[in-house]
């Protein structure tokens, strides 16, 4: 393992000049953070001081063609904590064409149910009170379900070109040990003048190839978003079947930047469930460079269950990118 990780290294510093010629970015991000932590009450589970890699990544991506363009984007996870003796762990890849037709991709992927989710969350991959109730360094901010979180395997998605601002998007999510049991999603957006609207729809069949929603479960979700130059809103409906029961999540956003500040708040309500109860985060980021931002946050959750995690949480993220985007 270790000369295959030193090989690949080489590799790509061989290639790194070659990016901007074959139309290739290489990025990456460093994210890390020192929490204080406070899960006092039933189920409790962490307490106290934690450093802790919020998803540190690196990828690349490319596309070629003019009217019609062949893409790619491959991502893996790159922690700085201990990743059991290994330097790199799972993410995505997916390919595809794009052109007047639109947008085709087959791979391992966002799922365009989780997309929108992750778009509204200022928090998303950092240290919060996530989508169960709970403290973790990474995915969603609580008040966004669990199917916000993790990627899909063997999706096949399409999305159509804008017309008058409307696109349609259509999926499966094939499962290759049963022909009948594959997953699906159809959803439509408009988007115009900083005002983005939509809805999606995903349902599994006996087998859960949508992450973190039944087998043979469905779920929905409603959003919408305001964006101006300083100033940005958003909102986000769900409905999904989770352990048999069907649990409304609700979560709103907003952020406003001031020089080289930004300011972020989020409200998540969850109505059953082990995660029922309220949640408010707060954060802001200070963009010391384009590159590199500090950041400080603070997130606290009343459960249902008497359990009221909170986390505050002060860190850092480095970001770089080789090439043509």
């Amino acid at each position: 393992m270790k000369k295959l990780v030193i090989g690949a290294s080489l590799l790509a510093m061989c290639t790194v000049p070659l990016t901007a010629a074959a139309g290739t970015t290489l990025y990456g991000q460093m994210r890390y953070s020192f929490n204080l932590i406070d899960e006092d009450g039933a189920g409790a589970g962490i307490d106290g001081l934690r450093g802790q890699d919020n998803v540190s990544l690196l990828g690349v991506k490319g596309s070629y063609g003019d009217s019609l363009k062949a893409f790619y984007h491959l991502q893996t996870g790159a922690p700085s904590d201990a990743n059991g003796g290994t330097a790199l762990n799972q993410r995505f890849y997916f390919a595809g064409l794009k052109g007047g037709f639109g947008k085709v991709a087959y791979g391992r992927m966002t799922n365009a149910y989780k997309m929108p989710g992750f778009k509204l969350d200022p928090f998303y991959n950092l240290s919060h009170i996530n989508a169960g109730g709970a403290y973790a360094g990474g995915g969603a901010t609580y008040g966004l379900s669990g199917a916000t979180n993790g990627f899909t395997d063997n999706a096949l998605q399409y999305e159509t070109p804008s017309m008058g601002g409307v696109k349609v998007t259509a999926g499966v999510f094939v499962d290759d040990s049963n022909e009948d049991d594959h997953g699906f999603l159809a959803g439509a957006s408009w988007g115009m003048k900083g005002i983005n609207v939509g809805g999606v729809f995903a349902t599994n069949s006996d087998t859960a190839t949508i992450p973190n929603i039944d087998a043979d479960g469905d779920a929905y979700r409603i959003y919408g978003s305001y964006k101006m130059d300083a100033f940005k809103v958003g909102a986000s409906f769900e409905n999904v079947e989770t352990g048999g029961t069907d649990i409304n999540y609700l979560y709103l956003t907003g952020t406003v930047t001031a020089g080289k500040v930004d300011i972020s708040a989020s409200l998540g309500m969850v109505d059953d469930g082990a995660a029922e109860g309220e949640g408010l985060h707060l954060g802001a980021f200070y963009n010391i460079t384009k590159n590199t931002k500090v950041f400080a946050l603070l997130g606290y959750t009343t459960l249902e269950s008497d359990n009221d995690p909170m986390v505050v949480s002060l860190g850092a993220i480095h970001k770089f990118s080789l090439g043509t985007k």
